[in-house]
């Protein structure tokens, strides 16, 4: 059997039955947006890394080194987000070409500052790569105690939230490797930048926590149907999703509409728009909108977390055909 026959998700499967079970003082292992480890009886540390490879997660040739460094930073501070912990320190780990020039280092290094927005850098490490860029960076960040989001706490009844664009960061990779065909410079760019500068929802991470307005998110880094079915398969419920309440920008919708293509797609499976999403209690639905109107955060509601399994998408009140549940998967041989 090939990784390729199981996917990504069947061999992380496999991984975390060989690591078997978390045990204290790690209170989530496997599984989720990040660990949490338990350092005493009012904080947790909430820990994330993540990789990037040229060639499979980005192409050296059509990013800027800034926005390399910027979006290397920020996938990692989104997962650190979706457990609504507030990051303190990054570590960076670099497999570079022995003939890059040091100053594309300096302004990758610029990008990846900007984004952590003053959490500092503690450290890393550094070899020689002959095959091109690999990027490792861990993240933590901290917690009150019993307090983060998590995937398996979602229960039947809630309303699904979701803080930040989907599917722009997927049309804005289309219009790099060419697969369509830019409307205007200024939407292109703006889907462009979706795709290099992701903005991590910190923010609203924290807010959902501190607040008390939700127990249960993920970011969507691999897509809003797979990662939501993410929250469906840990918390062991269903949800169903009302596809026009799904926000799309101007640009995607102009880009779709001149390639003949339906934005939709890239909104439910697109991925790698580290967006928010999230559940909310009934109860706590007026207290949410009074926060998001005093942060001046946007936010909607895109469907409902109800019993059973799997995700359906419903447009008009019937439902529609998606096809595979799943966004991208890095070992799944494509179409």
């Amino acid at each position: 059997m090939k990784i390729k026959d199981i996917g990504e998700f069947g061999l992380i499967e496999r991984i975390h039955a060989k690591a078997g079970r978390s045990s204290y003082p790690v209170v989530i292992g496997i599984g989720d947006d990040a660990s949490v480890l338990d350092v005493g009886p009012r904080n947790q540390i909430v820990t994330t890394t993540d990789m990037l490879v040229e060639g499979v997660h980005f192409l050296r040739d059509s990013i800027e080194p800034f926005d390399l460094g910027f979006k290397s930073h920020a996938v990692n501070l989104s997962d650190i987000a979706a457990m609504g912990a507030a990051p303190a320190q990054s570590f960076l780990s670099f497999g570079l070409p022995p003939d890059m020039e040091v100053e594309t280092i300096d302004t990758f290094m610029d990008g990846f500052m900007e984004v952590g927005e003053g959490v500092p850098l503690s450290g890393g490490d550094t070899v020689s790569s002959p095959h091109g860029w690999i990027i490792s960076v861990t993240v933590i960040g901290t917690s009150p105690a019993g307090r983060v989001l998590r995937r398996d706490s979602g229960v039947p009844g809630e309303t699904i939230w979701l803080c930040g664009p989907v599917g722009d960061s997927a049309a804005g990779l289309s219009i790099l490797l060419g697969q369509t065909t830019k409307v205007d410079e200024q939407g292109a760019q703006f889907l462009i930048k979706s795709h290099n500068r992701p903005l991590p929802q910190v923010r609203m991470g924290r807010i959902l926590l501190e607040a008390g307005i939700s127990n249960c998110a993920i970011d969507v880094s691999d897509g809003l149907l797979q990662d939501l079915g993410h929250i469906c398969k840990r918390s062991k419920l269903g949800a169903e999703l009302e596809l026009e309440s799904i926000p799309l920008s101007s640009p995607i919708k102009e880009l779709a509409s001149a390639n003949g293509l339906d934005p939709y797609r890239w909104a439910l499976r697109g991925g790698e728009d580290y967006s928010l999403l999230f559940t909310v209690k009934p109860e706590n639905e007026k207290k949410l909108l009074r926060v998001l109107e005093k942060e001046e955060i946007a936010a909607v509601p895109i469907g409902r977390t109800v019993p059973g399994k799997g995700v359906r998408v419903f447009r008009d009140g019937s439902e529609v055909e998606t096809g595979p549940d799943g966004g991208f998967d890095h070992f799944r041989e494509r179409p």
